[in-house]
C-alpha cells in the first residue's frame, strides 16, 4: 500500500500516538563539551596533549565507531565499556595510567551534572504531552542514560527509554525499531521518531516503518529539516485529529 506522505515526509493519514526523542545532541548535550571534558581529565591524569589536540583526535576516533553498516549494529554494555575505553585510550596517547582516566571520563557522563537539556525540550515535552501524545526516548546511549535521565528537569518521568546497549542494537538498525515498537505498543507508523542524525533517526526509523522528523541544530530551518524542536511539534500536532487530547 502507497502511503501519502507531505513535504517533511509525515503521513498524511495516521496521526501519531507517540513521539520518540534521540537523547544527545537532540535533548541533551554535555557542558562542559565532549572535548573541554577530555582535556580536564588527560590534565588530571597527567596527560600533557593540548585541548584541540585532543578535540581533533576525539573528532577522528569517534567517526570511525560510528561507521559502520546497520546489520553490524549488534552490542550490549560490555561492547560499550569496551568502545569507550579505546576511545580514550586513542585519543589521550600519553597517559601513565590510561584505565584510570577512562574510568574518571566514563563515570563524569553517567552523572547528570555532566548534560545540560536544550532549551527548547521542556516547552515541547510539555506540549506533546497536553495533546495526549506519549514519549519515549530512542538512544545509541548505554544505560548510564538512566542515572542522567533522573537527575535532569523533565527526563526523570520519560519512563519509555529504549537504549541500543539494553536491546542489543543500534540505531539505525531494524531491530532497534523493532524493540521501540514492541515497548510502545502501537504499530510503526504511530510513532514519530525525532533526532539529529539523519541515517541514525530519520532513515532507520523510516526503513522499520515510522515516521520521522530530522531535528539539525546546526543551522536553520529548510524544506527537509528544523532548526528547533518546537518546529516539529507544531508539525505533529497539526496531524492530530479534532479534539484528541487537551490544549
Amino acid at each position: 500500500m502507497t502511503v501519502e506522505l507531505d513535504a517533511l515526509g509525515l503521513h498524511r493519514t495516521t496521526p501519531p500516538r507517540w513521539v520518540a526523542l534521540d537523547a544527545v545532541g537532540t535533548v541533551i548535550h554535555p557542558e562542559p563539551g565532549v572535548a573541554q571534558a577530555y582535556h580536564a581529565a588527560a590534565q588530571r591524569h597527567g596527560s600533557q596533549l593540548t585541548a584541540a589536540e585532543i578535540s581533533q583526535r576525539f573528532r577522528q576516533v569517534y567517526a570511525e565507531f560510528e561507521e559502520f553498516p546497520p546489520e553490524r549494529g549488534e552490542t550490549s554494555e560490555s561492547h560499550e565499556l569496551a568502545k569507550w575505553r579505546e576511545i580514550v585510550t586513542r585519543v589521550i596517547t600519553d597517559l601513565p595510567d590510561p584505565e584510570a582516566c577512562f574510568q574518571d571520563l566514563f563515570h563524569w557522563f553517567a552523572q547528570p551534572d555532566a548534560w545540560r537539556v536544550f532549551p527548547d525540550v521542556i516547552p515541547a515535552l510539555d506540549r506533546l504531552t497536553s495533546a495526549g501524545l506519549q514519549i519515549a526516548l530512542a538512544s545509541n546511549f548505554d544505560n548510564r542514560l538512566h542515572s542522567v535521565c533522573a537527575g535532569l528537569p523533565g527526563l526523570a518521568s520519560i519512563a519509555v527509554r529504549v537504549v541500543s546497549s539494553e536491546v542489543g542494537w543500534r540505531k539505525p538498525s531494524a531491530a532497534f525499531y523493532q524493540a521501540l515498537v514492541a515497548q510502545t505498543g502501537v504499530e510503526p507508523a504511530e510513532i514519530v521518531m525525532i533526532g539529529d542524525s539523519w541515517l541514525n533517526d530519520v532513515e532507520g526509523a523510516r526503513q522499520a516503518g515510522l515516521q520521522a522528523l530530522w531535528l539539525d541544530r546546526r543551522g536553520p530551518s529548510a524544506s527537509d529539516r528544523f532548526g528547533c524542536l518546537a518546529q516539529g511539534v507544531e508539525a505533529i500536532l497539526r496531524m492530530r485529529p479534532p479534539g484528541a487530547g487537551t490544549t
